[in-house]
């Protein structure tokens, strides 16, 4: 099995630099989709293990036919929340946007319930509007902003929730040439801030760290950290490649 995994990686790279050479001087962007490509294959043959210390709540249809359709009343994501930490779980990263008030009146109970419980929400980098955007602190070495994606504006949660939740992040994606995210942005700038990601703050939330850490050189960001976690390379716009993998435990 070893054997043929080896073969495998060794025959898409040399298809791949034969298509290359080829090509030759061709269109840079056609290259840099073959390349990707041969990425696509690399990754999709490796052998991949279920983690055990994660799990995904779906909005499928059987919860639409219980609470109706979406956007839920917020308490009843308050009551998801507490079964979640009654469960034990750790953190709780909600990749929602919660940007104007529940039209059902949830909005006391979901602020009071995701108190100090390890919750996690979104915000977007947005081409016009900016509001309620939530800071985090952060310690530079060099400067990474010429570097980071950039968007100018925010739009954050509403003020309650984003001053109670434990971690706020942002949730813009960065597609590569052929529409498909690879690689996602760790750090993204807005005017002279920088925002992190909803991924890197939640291994904030996860570690208690109040703030996280980038150090950029000449040629762009090489790394970010968050204290308590390991040191994070990076491309120079400070992305991390992904490594999907489409199973996953379900709640």
């Amino acid at each position: 099995m070893v054997v043929k995994k080896i073969f495998t990686h060794w025959t898409i790279g040399l298809l791949t630099l034969a298509i290359l050479t080829f090509i030759g001087l061709g269109d840079p962007q056609v290259k840099e989709i073959l390349r990707l490509k041969s990425f696509d294959f690399l990754l999709q043959s490796e052998t991949k293990e279920l983690s055990e210390d994660i799990g995904v709540v779906t909005i499928d249809e059987e919860s639409i036919e219980k609470y109706g359709q979406w956007p839920w009343d917020r308490r009843v994501l308050a009551d998801l929340v507490v079964k979640l930490r009654e469960a034990q779980v750790g953190i709780i990263v909600m990749p929602i946007l919660f940007s104007e008030y529940d039209r059902m009146g949830g909005d006391e109970a979901f602020v009071n319930t995701i108190y100090q419980m390890g919750v996690v929400i979104a915000q977007v980098g947005t081409t016009q509007i900016n509001k309620n955007a939530v800071p985090r602190g952060v310690a530079k070495i060099g400067d990474p902003l010429p570097w980071l994606y950039e968007w100018p504006g925010m739009l954050g949660p509403i003020p309650e929730l984003g001053q109670y939740a434990d971690g706020v992040g942002v949730i813009n994606t960065a597609p590569e040439v052929d529409g498909v995210v690879r690689r996602i942005p760790l750090i993204m700038k807005i005017g002279d801030e920088t925002y992190p990601a909803i991924a890197l703050e939640t291994i904030r939330v996860a570690t208690g760290d109040p703030s996280y850490q980038i150090k950029a050189g000449e040629g762009g960001v090489i790394a970010v950290r968050v204290p308590g976690y390991d040191t994070i390379e990076t491309d120079p716009h400070a992305r991390i490649w992904l490594r999907w993998n489409k199973d996953y435990n379900t709640l």
